[in-house]
């Protein structure tokens, strides 16, 4: 019994868009023929009532508001409105509101188990969910950015079958993150960023699966700039072909950290002042974007952001980070990484340098 009736439910969602068809056409034809039937018999008894008070009364009628303004007198507009309003009308219209609320009741099903569409853009796409702490702590973090704070994020997955109720404000994407279809649902097309998690640091195929859903992500768009969690340094090749990956090696941070405030006592306080939005002086990055048009000596770029409060402590180029600045001169493409209140664009930073 149970599965019967499973079974009519989904052949009524599947046909359910036959079915509004049909329920238009028939609201459309009690609407036509009551307002003609209208129009006609109590014309004859009120030559001011015109076709469009016929077509007024019509639709009030059907939709059950009767605002009384118009009502039938004759016997043939009776019959009428008993005919095209109360038996097929009204028949019509409480059909098609229970569709809507079936729509509605679906729509909002399929949102909480991440079968739906997103229609965001320039969002933030966190792929996989190793467990509820961690992911918040990420999204908590993210916002804490006044830059970001209004971005959204997209939670792809198929490790949870509906978001945790802190996770409401977010948008959920239920599959797999090897599919092609998961990250269009996603609408990877006009997303901005994705950070990939490892599914599980007890799974030693993690980083297998990191690596071939960043894969996917580049391959589906190229713009995307994607993050990656990489557990094992020995597994940095498998992302050797990505162009725009940025890799994390958690577990070797992790574990530089706790030798670094063994042997220096405070390390690790300052270290979680300097990576986290929520305390005033971060960690952050500004890359330059054109040749600049005097030849500028990092030693000089130092001591002018540092009067600004902005302390330079390394320098990017091509993959290796610069402490010494001595030997190094401002050039493109060089990433600057300070210490500041806020976050620095190149144009502000050319300002400062004068």
């Amino acid at each position: 019994m149970i599965y019967r009736l499973r079974y009519l439910i989904r052949r009524i969602r599947h046909q359910r868009g036959v079915g509004v068809t049909i329920l238009l056409s028939i609201a459309a034809v009690c609407i036509a023929g009551n307002t003609l039937t209208f129009f006609f018999f109590e014309r004859l008894a009120d030559r001011e009532i015109g076709i469009f008070d016929s077509l007024w009364y019509s639709i009030i009628s059907i939709a059950t508001i009767g605002y009384g303004d118009f009502s039938a007198i004759s016997l043939g507009a009776r019959l009428g409105t008993i005919f095209f309003i109360v038996i097929a009308g009204l028949t019509t219209f409480t059909a098609g509101v229970g569709i809507m609320v079936d729509w509605i009741l679906d729509f909002q099903y399929k949102e909480r188990a991440g079968m739906g569409n997103i229609g965001a853009k320039g969002h933030l796409l966190i792929v996989n969910f190793p467990n509820e702490a961690r992911v918040r702590q990420i999204v908590e973090e993210f916002r804490q950015d006044p830059q970001h704070q209004d971005d959204e994020i997209v939670i792809v997955t198929d490790q949870i079958e509906t978001l945790p109720p802190a996770f409401q404000k977010l948008s959920f994407v239920r599959g797999s993150p090897l599919e092609e279809d998961t990250y269009h649902r996603a609408n990877l097309g006009l997303a901005r960023q994705a950070i990939v998690l490892s599914p599980g640091y007890d799974n030693p195929n993690s980083d297998s699966v990191v690596a071939s859903a960043a894969s996917i992500i580049e391959h589906l768009n190229p713009a995307v700039r994607t993050i990656a969690e990489c557990l094992s340094e020995k597994h940095a090749v498998l992302f050797a072909g990505a162009k725009r990956v940025s890799l994390v090696h958690t577990l070797r941070l992790a574990n530089n950290l706790l030798v670094q405030e063994a042997q220096d006592p405070g390390v690790n306080l300052l270290t979680q002042a300097v990576t986290s939005n929520r305390i005033d002086g971060t960690l952050a990055s500004t890359r330059i974007e054109d040749t600049p048009g005097n030849s500028y000596d990092y030693l000089d770029v130092a001591k002018k952001l540092l009067d600004e409060d902005i302390n330079l402590i390394g320098v990017i180029r091509d993959g290796t980070v610069h402490f010494k600045f001595g030997n190094l001169t401002l050039a493109r493409n060089d990433s600057l990484v300070y210490i500041s209140t806020y976050r620095c664009t190149w144009e502000s930073i050319r300002l400062l340098l004068g």
